[in-house]
C-alpha cells in the first residue's frame, strides 16, 4: 500500500508517541529466529542480509533497507551467508486531534502505524546515527531519557518519511485477479469490436502469454473463451427479445459473418440460433414459475443474491485456490460472461472430506477435554509411570510416552502429519495455507513464555536453541534441527512422540508420491535441462534459491537440476543468495519458478528488457508460484508443493501441445 505523502507527514505531526524501545540483534550465518512485535516497529537492516517472513510475505532484506511492521506482526528471520545485524525500533502512536471538519484518515487501517511498507535508504548514515544515539540513551537511567528518545525518534521518523518518497518508483504490479477483472470490464464495454488474444493483450498493456496465464489461474479458461461466452449471452438476449435478422445480431456482437456466427452459436449452445428463437417464442413465458430454460449448462443461471455464500460452488471447474481467487471477481461480471453453472448440474465438493478426516483424527488422538477432565494427581501418576528417555542433540531427555499437551514453535506441520494435534504453536506456522482447516483450537503462543506456561504442556518441541533452557523450565523440551531433511525430522519426531508407526506410514506414502511426481516431470523436463528458483518478480534485487526455503521442495525433494552458476554461488548452509536482476540471465535455467506475493502480484516478464530475453520466458516456461506457500518446509506443505509443481507443469505442457 502506498501512503499519501501529505497524510503521512500530517499523521506524525499530530500523533502522540510513547513507549519507544530500541534493540540491536545479531545473527550468525544461517541462523533462524522467530519473534512477534506487540507494537508498531521499524525493522532496520544494518549489516549482512536476511530472508524475512513477515505477515504472509517474504522479503530479502539488504543493508540500509527498513521495513515498517504493524502491531502484532509475526517475524521469521533467516540470516544469509555473512550473518546479519539489525536494529528494531518499537513504538506506540495514537491519532492526534482532528483540526477542522476534515478527518485525517477515514479508515484506521490506513494509519502509517498499521501499514507494512519498505524503504530503501538513499542517505542511510544519518538514520543509523540517530538509531545508535537512541540505543545509548536507552541504557542511561537519567529522568531525561524518555524525552531524549522521543526527540530523537521524531527526528528519525522525519528523515525516514522523507526518504520513503525519494526512493525510486517500484514496478507497478497488478494481481492476476485484478488483471482479469480489468479485462472483463473492458470486454463488457467493447465486446462488439474485433479481438484476438494479441490485440486484447495490447489493450491491457500485457503480453499475450501473461494475460492468458492470469485468466487460466483465476477462471480456468482463456480470455477469448470468456469473450465468446459474453457474445453468446448477448446473442441469446437479442434472439429472445427482438426480431432482428441474424446478420444484424451477428454484427451487433462482433461477428461480421452471419454464417460464422450461426456455427459458433450452435457449437456453444448446442442448437442453432433459429431453433433457439423458435423454442423461446413457443415457450410459455406468461409465468416465470412455468418457464423452463431451453439451453444446457453454458447458459446463464441467475442465482439469488441472498445465496452469495453458496453460488461459487456452481462455478465451472477449478481448484480450491482458483475458487479463492474467483471469489474476488464481482458476481455481476461472472454472470454477464456466463461463468456460473446451474445448481441442478451439481457442484464439486472439493477435498473437504479429506481435510475433515485429518482434523478428526488429530483431535481423537489427544482431545483436550479428556486431558482436562483428569485430576492433577492422576496426571502426575500417569506421567511418572509412562515416560521414556530419548536421545537428542541436547542430550538425553525424559519425555511422556504418550504426550497429550504438546507445544511447538517450528514443527506444527510435522506434528500434525503424525496425527498429533498440539495445544499451542507459533502463529507464523498456524497461518500456513497448507494447514488450513487443521489448526482450529490451537493457541498462538508467539514467543511468549507466559502463554506457553498457561497451556500446561507436557512436552515442548523447539527449533530455537536460544530458547531451549527457558522452555526446559516449563516442561520436558526436545530440540530439533529445523534445517534437517524432512524425512529425518519425521523419523525423529516419530520416536519423540511415540508415533513410530505413523512416521513409517508417512515416509512410505511420501516416497511413493515423490517417485510418481518425478516420473510425471521426467516427460516434461528433459535430460540436461535445468531449473532455477527466483523470488521477487521484477524487483531490482531478487533472491536466488538453492536447496532451502522456496527451493527446498523443487531442488531438494524433486531433485530438479540447478543451473551450475546457482550451485556455485549459494552457500549450502544458507540455501539462498541475493543478486541484481540484471544478472538473472547468468543463473536462469530452462525452466524458472518465480516466487511472488500471489495475492497482489503478477508480472509481465515478456516485455521486460532483462527477463524478456531469457529462453524460459520466450518459451513460456516461467511459472509464478506463491512465495508464501512455498516458504514452508513441513511434511504437509512439502506434499502440497510437490502436487502444485506437477499440476502447473502438466497443465502448461498440455496447453502447449494443443497449439
Amino acid at each position: 500500500m502506498i501512503i499519501d505523502q501529505q497524510e503521512h507527514f500530517r499523521f506524525w505531526e499530530e500523533a502522540s508517541i510513547r513507549d519507544i524501545h530500541v534493540e540491536r540483534a545479531t545473527l550468525a550465518k544461517g541462523e533462524r529466529t522467530l519473534f512477534t512485535v506487540q507494537s508498531s516497529s521499524f525493522f532496520c537492516m544494518k549489516r549482512g542480509n536476511l530472508l524475512v517472513l513477515l505477515n504472509q510475505k517474504t522479503y530479502s532484506i539488504n543493508p540500509f533497507e527498513i521495513i515498517h511492521a504493524p502491531p502484532k506482526s509475526l517475524f521469521e528471520v533467516n540470516a544469509g551467508s555473512d550473518g546479519a545485524e539489525y536494529i528494531l525500533i518499537s513504538y506506540k502512536a495514537e491519532r492526534g486531534p482532528t483540526y477542522g471538519d476534515e478527518p485525517m484518515f477515514v479508515d484506521e487501517r490506513r494509519y502509517p502505524t498499521h501499514v507494512t511498507y519498505r524503504v530503501t535508504l538513499t542517505q542511510p548514515m544519518m538514520l543509523y546515527e540517530i538509531a545508535d544515539r537512541m540505543l545509548e540513551a536507552q541504557q542511561q537511567e537519567a529522568p531525561s531519557v524518555p524525552l531524549q528518545l522521543k526527540a530523537s525518534f521524531y527526528q528519525w521518523v522525519y528523515y525516514l518519511v522523507e526518504q520513503y518518497y525519494l526512493q525510486p518508483l517500484v514496478v507497478k504490479v497488478t494481481s492476476p485477479v485484478e488483471l482479469v477483472i480489468q479485462t472483463l470490464e473492458y470486454l463488457l464495454q467493447n465486446y462488439a469490436k474485433p479481438h484476438t488474444l494479441d490485440s486484447l493483450a495490447a489493450a491491457m498493456g500485457r503480453s499475450p502469454g501473461h494475460l492468458s496465464n492470469c485468466f487460466k489461474q483465476v477462471l480456468n479458461r482463456g480470455p477469448i473463451d470468456c469473450l465468446i461466452r459474453l457474445r453468446m449471452q448477448k446473442a441469446c438476449k437479442l434472439l429472445a427479445e427482438t426480431k432482428l435478422p441474424l446478420r444484424m445480431i451477428a454484427s451487433a456482437i462482433g461477428y461480421q459473418d452471419a454464417y460464422y456466427f450461426s456455427n459458433a452459436f450452435k457449437k456453444y449452445m448446442g442448437i442453432s440460433p433459429q431453433k433457439y428463437r423458435k423454442q423461446w417464442v413457443e415457450e410459455d413465458v406468461t409465468s416465470s414459475a412455468g418457464r423452463n430454460y431451453i439451453v444446457g449448462s453454458p447458459a446463464p443461471c441467475y442465482i439469488p443474491s441472498y445465496d452469495n455464500d453458496n453460488y461459487y460452488q456452481y462455478l465451472d471447474g477449478g481448484s480450491d485456490e482458483m475458487l479463492r481467487n474467483i471469489k474476488r471477481v464481482p458476481m455481476a461480471l461472472l454472470m454477464a460472461f456466463g461463468l456460473l453453472l446451474s445448481a441442478c448440474s451439481g457442484g464439486s465438493s472439493g477435498n473437504t472430506g479429506a481435510a475433515t478426516g485429518d482434523g478428526s483424527t488429530a483431535q481423537s488422538k489427544a482431545p483436550a477435554s479428556q486431558v482436562n477432565s483428569s485430576s492433577d494427581n492422576n496426571t502426575n501418576e500417569n506421567v511418572q509411570a509412562t515416560t521414556r528417555i530419548v536421545n537428542t542433540s541436547m542430550g538425553e531427555v525424559e519425555v511422556p510416552a504418550n504426550p497429550q499437551r504438546v507445544v511447538t514453535d517450528f514443527f506444527l506441520g510435522h506434528i500434525l502429519a503424525l496425527n498429533v494435534k498440539p495445544v499451542g504453536s507459533n502463529g507464523v506456522f498456524m497461518q500456513n495455507p497448507y494447514l488450513e482447516g487443521k489448526v482450529s483450537g490451537i493457541e498462538d503462543i508467539s514467543d511468549n513464555l507466559e502463554a506457553i506456561t498457561g497451556l500446561n504442556p507436557d512436552l515442548i518441541v523447539t527449533g530455537n536453541a536460544k530458547s531451549y533452557d527457558a522452555y526446559s523450565k516449563i516442561a520436558p523440551t526436545v530440540f530439533l534441527d529445523n534445517s534437517a531433511p524432512v524425512r529425518d525430522q519425521v523419523k525423529e519426531l516419530g520416536v519423540i512422540l511415540g508415533k513410530e508407526a505413523e512416521a513409517s506410514a508417512w515416509l512410505t506414502d511420501f516416497e511413493q508420491k515423490v517417485t510418481s511426481a518425478k516420473e510425471s516431470l521426467s516427460s516434461i523436463i528433459k535430460e540436461g535441462e535445468t531449473v532455477t528458483v527466483f523470488d521477487g518478480g521484477l524487483s531490482k534485487d531478487i533472491t536466488l534459491n538453492g536447496n532451502a526455503h522456496t527451493g527446498r521442495t523443487i531442488h531438494g525433494e524433486l531433485d530438479l537440476p540447478m543451473n551450475e552458476n546457482v550451485e556455485r554461488s549459494i552457500d549450502p548452509k544458507v540455501g539462498w543468495a541475493t543478486i541484481s536482476n540484471e544478472l538473472a540471465g547468468s543463473y536462469a535455467g530452462d525452466y524458472i519458478f518465480m516466487a511472488v506475493n500471489a495475492k497482489v502480484e503478477s508480472f509481465d516478464y515478456t516485455s521486460d528488457p532483462v527477463w524478456g530475453t531469457l529462453d524460459a520466458v520466450k518459451n513460456n516456461e516461467l511459472y509464478e508460484i506463491d512465495g508464501y506457500k512455498f516458504y514452508f518446509s513441513d511434511p504437509i506443505s512439502v506434499m502440497g508443493q510437490i502436487q502444485d509443481i506437477v499440476d502447473m507443469m502438466e497443465e502448461r505442457a498440455l496447453e502447449k501441445s494443443k497449439k
